[in-house]
């Protein structure tokens, strides 16, 4: 069996042109400044950012954040992976199971428990199922919005900040 062509390393500053630009050309625009913000962070030690490349093209990308901003993580200083994104033509060939095997051997070397929060609505379906088949569990607290716990009979805007929180043990 061939092994699947793609490459994952730690990300540098000459990758934020091309990811802005990828990503663009999937009319999924991602600000410059959430890269650069990214790389500022992986220098200071925050946050680790890998990049995939399938053959030669840039195909997505995860960041494993290791003080996570959503409280509950935050107090029990679980790091987060954040922000998994595999451009359309690049799924389902591995890569976001490549890209969380490298952000989850890397958080398990200094925590036993990882965190992870996912989108509620149908865009983030895959996402779902791929956390669920991976061993992550609902954490008990409900749901969030914009990192604040949604309370009953709450109304709150269905977007990417309604998020349901998931953690995983290691094995």
């Amino acid at each position: 069996m061939n092994s699947i062509p793609m490459h994952i390393r730690l990300m540098k500053q000459e990758d934020i042109g091309l990811i802005v630009q990828q990503f663009a050309a999937y009319n999924w625009p991602k600000p410059r400044i959430t890269f650069t913000n990214y790389l500022q962070e992986q220098e200071h030690q925050e946050r680790l950012i890998w990049v995939a490349f399938y053959e030669t093209n840039f195909a997505g990308y995860i960041t494993l954040k290791w003080q996570s901003s959503y409280p509950s993580f935050s107090q029990q200083k679980i790091p987060e992976i954040m922000d998994l994104n595999v451009l359309p033509p690049y799924r389902n060939k591995g890569i976001a199971t490549a890209l969380l095997d490298c952000a989850e051997a890397e958080a398990f070397k200094k925590h036993p428990v990882l965190g992870i929060g996912v989108g509620l609505y149908a865009d983030y379906g895959q996402a779902q199922r791929l956390y669920v088949q991976r061993g992550y569990i609902p954490d008990g607290l409900g749901i969030t919005y914009a990192y604040n716990l949604v309370a009953p009979g709450s109304m709150v805007c269905v977007d990417d900040d309604l998020i349901l929180w998931f953690t995983k043990r290691s094995s």
